[in-house]
C-alpha cells in the first residue's frame, strides 16, 4: 500500500491528506498496477433476518416443588451446624459454607422457568435468598471478630436478619400464589429470636470439685466473666462472675491449679461459654494450693485474682484460642 499527500492550509490549520492508492500485480509482465477489487459492500443491508429464540416452556408444578426442596434439602444440615458451632471460627466457617450453598442454589433456581402463577413469587424468593446470602456473610465477618462466639447467637441472628424475613415473605407468597397447588419453601430456617442475655448468680457453676480449704478471691472486670480452674486438664471450679463484682469460692482441693477465664455477655451453660462479644485468656503463673496441719493450727492457701490490669498487679495473662478453652 501507498500513502501520498500534500499539506493543505484551511483557515490556518495545518492538515495532512493521505490518500491511499491500492496497487495489485495484473499478471506476468504486466504494468503491476491495477484496480482493488471490493470484497464486500458496505451499507448495504444483509438479507438475514435475525430468528428469536423459542420461549422455554414454564415447567410443571411437580417439578418445581422439586427444586424448592432441594433448596430445603441443602440448607437443612448447613443451619445445624450453625447451631451447633462452639468456638467463633467454628461459626464463621458455618456462615461461610452456608451462605455459598445458598449461592449455589440460588443459581441453579435462576436457570428455570416456574408456573405461570409463581413467576412474580419466584422473583421474590431468588431476591430473597441473596439478601440471606449476603447477611450469613457479614455475620460471618461478625465471628471472626468475636461479637458472635457459638451457634446459640448465631442462629438468633441468622434467622432475624432481614434476609430471613425476606425469605419467609417469599415462601409464604410462593405458597398461596396457586391455589391448585400447596409450594413449600424455606423451611430449613429456624424462627427468628431475639439476642439472650442469660447471667447466672455470682459464685461456683455446678457442682465442681471440692474437700479442701483453699479459697480464691476474684475481683470482675467490667464485662461479665469466668474462671475456670483445672489440675492436669481435668476440671476443678467454675466460677461465674459479674461486671464489677468480687466473688470468694472456698473448699478448693489441695493441687497446682491452672486458672483460665473467660468475659463475654450471654452464658449458655450447657456449652459453658459466652455467646456474643467473647474473649479467653489464662493466668500464666499457676495457683499451687497447699493445707498443712499442725496442733495447734492448720494452714491454708488463698488467692486473689483480679480480671483487670492493675498497678498493684504481679500476674500476667496470655490469650487463648477458643479451641483450646476448657469446656465445663
Amino acid at each position: 500500500m501507498i500513502l501520498r499527500g500534500r499539506p493543505i492550509v484551511l483557515s490556518g490549520t495545518l492538515l495532512l491528506v493521505l490518500v491511499s492508492v491500492t496497487v495489485a500485480a495484473c499478471g506476468k509482465g504486466g504494468s503491476g498496477q491495477g484496480h482493488a477489487r471490493p470484497t464486500a459492500q458496505a451499507g448495504r443491508p444483509s438479507s438475514m433476518t435475525p430468528v428469536p429464540s423459542p420461549t422455554p416452556t414454564p415447567i410443571a408444578p411437580v417439578e418445581y416443588q422439586a427444586a424448592l426442596s432441594a433448596v430445603d434439602a441443602a440448607l437443612t444440615p448447613q443451619f445445624s451446624s450453625i447451631f451447633l458451632s462452639g468456638t467463633p471460627a467454628d461459626l464463621a466457617k458455618a456462615f461461610t459454607e452456608a451462605a455459598t450453598t445458598i449461592s449455589t442454589r440460588r443459581s441453579a433456581l435462576t436457570q428455570i422457568r416456574p408456573p405461570v402463577n409463581v413467576a412474580s413469587a419466584h422473583i421474590d424468593l431468588l431476591a430473597a435468598l441473596w439478601k440471606l446470602a449476603s447477611d450469613l456473610q457479614g455475620l460471618a465477618g461478625d465471628a471472626r471478630r468475636n461479637a458472635l462466639c457459638t451457634g446459640g447467637a448465631g442462629i438468633p441472628r441468622a434467622a432475624s436478619g432481614s434476609g430471613a424475613q425476606a425469605l419467609r415473605q417469599a415462601a409464604t407468597e410462593i405458597g398461596t400464589a396457586d391455589p391448585a397447588q400447596s409450594y413449600k419453601v424455606g423451611t430449613f430456617l429456624p424462627a427468628g429470636s431475639p439476642d439472650l442475655n442469660r447471667q447466672p448468680a455470682n459464685g461456683s457453676l455446678g457442682p465442681g470439685k471440692r474437700g479442701g480449704m483453699g479459697e480464691l478471691t476474684i475481683n470482675g472486670s467490667s464485662t461479665d466473666a469466668v474462671v475456670k480452674l483445672t489440675r492436669d486438664g481435668s476440671l476443678i471450679r467454675n466460677v461465674y462472675v459479674r461486671a464489677g463484682a468480687t466473688v470468694t469460692v472456698d473448699a478448693i482441693p489441695d493441687g497446682t491449679l491452672d486458672a483460665f477465664f473467660t468475659t463475654g455477655t450471654d452464658w449458655d451453660a450447657a456449652g459453658g461459654r459466652f455467646t456474643r462479644d467473647c474473649t479467653f485468656s489464662k493466668f500464666d503463673q499457676s495457683l499451687p494450693y497447699r493445707t498443712n496441719y499442725y496442733r495447734t493450727e492448720t494452714q491454708y492457701t488463698t488467692f486473689t485474682l483480679t480480671l483487670y490490669k492493675s498497678a498493684a498487679g504481679n500476674a500476667s495473662t496470655s490469650r487463648v484460642d477458643p479451641g483450646s478453652f476448657p469446656a465445663s
